[in-house]
């Protein structure tokens, strides 16, 4: 197949939905609402990948759900799979072996029709413990890098990041590992700027500066909500535009559904529907929009939505 940099360079490379709430909706992810608050902005919450392990087969039909629905990307489940994460899940030994089930149950579905992305988020350390935790972040990143690259992934996908700082180390790791990487940051709890200060335009100069092969955003908001955002991305720097919105409503005062109180455990009531995801997908290249997927709450029939947008502007 082509790379992602030459699929981009054709038209807009349509990728994948949400597979954490997806499954923790189908009964296979633990939320982790029963045992801490989550949703505070502080690193709380579960939603980590042993279901690569556990219970391969329903990640498995996930990933051929949305390779039937059109997506030219897999993102194999290796979000939250560091091992900072894991060790607070109690999934620390299980690292590399969650990394590596990952990786090889997408490829196995993505054969020669889908590229294979290796997914890298924030270590929560962040979070957690302040800027003075970026050097213990930094060897979560690289090892988790390492354990993708290992495992055959195409490239990397960055994402849900909130600190530009955290990111600024995940790309350095994708470089010397010599890793392509689209790097999308998130924004909470209102779109002007992320969590460490800088706006969407600096963020997608210094992360194209850094090698992004594109940049962007991804969760949190609905594609309405994103669109303002991505726009000052795209004047910004000249890489391609990534976008995954979320299939969430926000309001005008938190334009973040995970500081919403119908997170984590009534998202029903916030969904937002698939009608807005075709509208997306119609101005997607106008846009400047080069990867276009989905994220939390976005099942096959989104990026189906996606797909028919993307064709009807043809």
């Amino acid at each position: 197949m082509n790379s992602i940099i030459d699929l981009m360079k054709q038209n807009v490379v349509l990728g994948d939905g949400g597979y954490l709430i997806e499954l923790e909706r189908r009964g296979y992810v633990d939320s982790g609402s029963d045992r801490e608050k989550v949703g505070t902005g502080r690193g709380s919450g579960q939603f980590t990948p042993e279901v690569a392990i556990e219970n391969p087969q329903a990640l498995r039909e996930l990933h051929q759900e949305f390779l039937n629905a059109g997506s030219q990307v897999l993102q194999a489940l290796t979000f939250f799979g560091t091992r900072e994460k894991l060790n607070r899940a109690g999934y620390g030994a299980e690292t590399e072996n969650i990394n590596a089930a990952a990786v090889k149950l997408a490829k196995e579905v993505a054969v020669n029709k889908a590229l294979v992305a290796g997914s890298v988020s924030r270590t929560q350390l962040t979070e957690r413990e302040g800027m003075s935790s970026l050097g213990k972040s930094r060897d979560h990143i690289a090892e988790q890098i390492r354990l993708l690259k290992d495992a055959g992934v195409d490239f990397l996908i960055l994402e849900t990041f909130f600190h530009l700082a955290e990111i600024k180390v995940a790309l350095e790791e994708a470089a010397t590992a010599q890793l392509p990487a689209i790097a999308t940051m998130s924004f909470r709890p209102l779109i002007t700027h992320c969590t460490d200060g800088y706006t969407p335009a600096d963020c997608a100069k210094i992360m194209a500066d850094l090698g992004a092969i594109a940049v962007g955003a991804n969760c949190e908001q609905d594609p309405k909500r994103m669109l303002p955002l991505l726009r000052k991305m795209r004047a910004a720097t000249q890489v391609p535009i990534a976008a995954q919105p979320a299939a969430f409503h926000t309001t005008d005062l938190c334009h973040s559904f995970t500081r919403l109180p119908a997170f984590p455990d009534d998202l029903e009531t916030i969904q937002v529907s698939r009608s807005e995801f075709i509208a997306f997908g119609k101005i997607a290249k106008d846009e400047g929009i080069g990867f276009l997927g989905g994220c939390c709450g976005c099942n096959a029939a989104y990026i189906r939505s996606l797909a028919r947008g993307i064709q009807q502007a043809q």
